[in-house]
């Protein structure tokens, strides 16, 4: 005899269920009772074994929806709590492990672990002291991640001199690692630029930037520090708090001794626009204007070279944030614009030594492109807007609040009052000495921006790879090297009286490595000294607010990728030192 059979369920959980038609002489239901020729025991014993059937199977399918409840939940806990845990460390391990950016013959390499989303970028521009205090503990060589890519840290004076060796023919990464906005912005930049590119930029744009050309410019520079240094108390009564913002447009009568300015904000625009005079030549007022208005506008974009994630990338960018494409669009095309004017403008009043005219040439005789023409002049002025300030808010912040420094600072400025152009080109002063000091216990970056070189690199017994990112710990040489001593976070310009130039090649990191130095590190170094001898000239300067408790602490403004000072400061008007 055959039957036939039916099942219902999904995978393991089927059941056998006899069809009836199929049956014949097999029970049949008739509503809830079998009826069958066959005997009534034979029903029943049927009867059973259906009804026991049924009941086993919802007891097995209330355990399995019970258990796979108690797994989605627990696993959706567990995600929680420990997901990015998870994703990080699972990261960490595949980077390590496939882009380690070392050799295997060498000795291993530890290093932080990558952080989503970007590695650990912010925590190098953005909280750079913090973080090379915290990292310390993966000893002389570590490595960090940006997004992907493996970034070699080194901390010692010996491997900064090994490093430095092939200087002039080290290379850097596409977009500095940082992504595809970044590049859109600055990725044709001269500093950003290595080999033969490099050369060849470098070869138009240093001319008005060398030490000669900025020594022809130095009184210039001096006359403007002394207008400045005049218009402070005017521009303090511009807001009602007395706290100036340096070039506000309101024309009040100056305020009565003393007053309160904020440093980022009374010191920000001076550096900007005298760097600007030295490309395109003296400025009008709306020239200045138009230039700051464009400034703003960039300086709205550098969130996002650091936020990494969906920046990193053209197509996320335009679909996560189109809003941030469309700014930076905008912001091209104006710069363009902005720089075609000042062209024009300089050509029809005759001035064609400004400069961008000569920079303007170079790219009509094909040269270099517009891109590359435009990115430089961003780095040259944007980009190093929130360098010069840093430098020039911690100058002023330091010695204001180190009274002895201040002392002698006074002295020498009232000696060399009858020759204040060739005090501000002096490198064996006073002076100088501050503005070296303030550089080495407040750089301006704690982590160097980073470059690689074409050979292999041994670290310590690290075995570096060609082409692999190496960024230098500026903290660990400048100030926890053994060569400054037991008190090596103090601020004392005195120290470096006895020192020869030769020995800081590699004991102090100021404006880059070899050849690679900052190209406009002389006429920063000009703009900022006169300034500060024509402050501490005409007044008392004294630190009213943002300092911490407890030592060298001092607020600070995080507010861009460079720690800047963020103190309030109180002029007070004494008899001028500068006839």
């Amino acid at each position: 005899m055959w039957r036939t059979t039916r099942q219902w369920g999904c995978g393991p959980w089927r059941i056998r269920y006899c069809c009836p038609a199929a049956l014949g002489n097999i029970p049949t239901c008739r509503g809830s009772r079998f009826e069958s020729p066959l005997s009534s025991a034979r029903s029943r014993t049927q009867y059973s074994c259906l009804a026991e059937a049924g009941i086993g199977t919802r007891k097995m399918s209330l355990s399995f929806w019970a258990i796979l409840c108690f797994l989605v939940v627990g696993v959706y806990l567990a995600t929680r709590r420990f997901g990015l845990w998870i994703l990080e460390t699972t990261t960490s391990w595949l980077l390590s492990t496939f882009n380690p950016g070392v050799l295997p013959g060498g000795k291993p390499l530890s290093g932080p672990k990558w952080q989503f989303p970007n590695g650990a970028i912010l925590q190098r521009f953005i909280d750079g002291r913090a973080s090379s205090e915290s990292w310390r503990k993966y000893g002389a060589v570590y490595r960090i991640w940006s997004g992907p890519h493996p970034e070699i840290v080194i901390t010692t004076p010996e491997d900064l001199k090994h490093f430095s060796t092939d200087a002039s023919d080290h290379g850097k990464p596409h977009n500095m690692n940082l992504g595809w906005f970044l590049g859109e912005v600055l990725g044709k930049c001269l500093g950003l630029l290595g080999g033969q590119d490099w050369r060849r930029l470098r070869r138009i744009f240093d001319p008005a930037f060398t030490h000669s050309a900025a020594v022809a410019r130095i009184d210039v520079v001096d006359g403007a520090a002394r207008k400045y240094v005049a218009e402070l108390p005017r521009m303090a009564a511009g807001t009602s708090t007395g706290t100036s913002h340096a070039g506000g447009d309101k024309d009040t009568s100056p305020p009565s001794s003393p007053f309160n300015l904020l440093a980022v904000e009374a010191f920000t625009k001076f550096p900007y626009f005298l760097t600007a005079s030295a490309i395109y030549g003296p400025m009008t007022d709306a020239e200045e204007r138009d230039l700051w208005r464009v400034t703003e506008k960039r300086i709205a974009l550098a969130p996002c070279f650091l936020i990494g994630g969906p920046y990193r990338f053209a197509l996320a960018s335009r679909v996560f944030d189109r809003a941030a494409v469309r700014r930076m669009r905008e912001y091209e095309r104006e710069w363009r614009q902005y720089n075609s004017r000042m062209v024009q403008a300089r050509r029809a009043r005759g001035d064609g030594k400004a400069p961008v005219v000569t920079y303007w040439e170079e790219y009509e005789r094909g040269n270099m492109s517009l891109t590359e023409l435009l990115h430089t002049l961003d780095e040259l002025l944007m980009l190093n807007l929130d360098v010069i300030t840093h430098v020039l808010t911690w100058f002023i912040t330091l010695v204001a609040d180190h009274e002895h420094v201040k002392r002698e600072l006074r002295d020498e400025i009232a000696e060399n009052q009858a020759s204040v152009l060739e005090y501000l080109a002096k490198t064996d002063t006073h002076l100088h000495r501050c503005f070296t000091e303030s550089m080495r216990v407040r750089p301006f970056a704690i982590f160097t921006p980073g470059e690689f070189s074409y050979s292999v690199k041994n670290f310590h017994g690290v075995l570096v790879k060609p082409g692999t990112q190496i960024l230098v710990d500026v903290l660990a040489i400048n100030v926890r090297n053994p060569f400054w001593g037991a008190n090596s976070e103090s601020f004392e310009p005195s120290r470096l009286k006895n020192i020869k130039p030769s020995e800081l090649r590699h004991n102090l990191h100021s404006f880059g490595i070899g050849s690679r130095k900052c190209m406009g590190q002389y006429v920063a170094g000009h703009i900022v000294k006169a300034l500060v001898v024509h402050l501490f000239g005409e007044f008392e300067v004294q630190v009213l607010d943002g300092r911490r408790q407890g030592g060298d602490g001092y607020d600070v403004d995080k507010s861009s990728w460079t720690p800047k000072a963020g103190a309030s400061l109180r002029l007070t008007k004494r008899e001028s030192l500068l006839s």
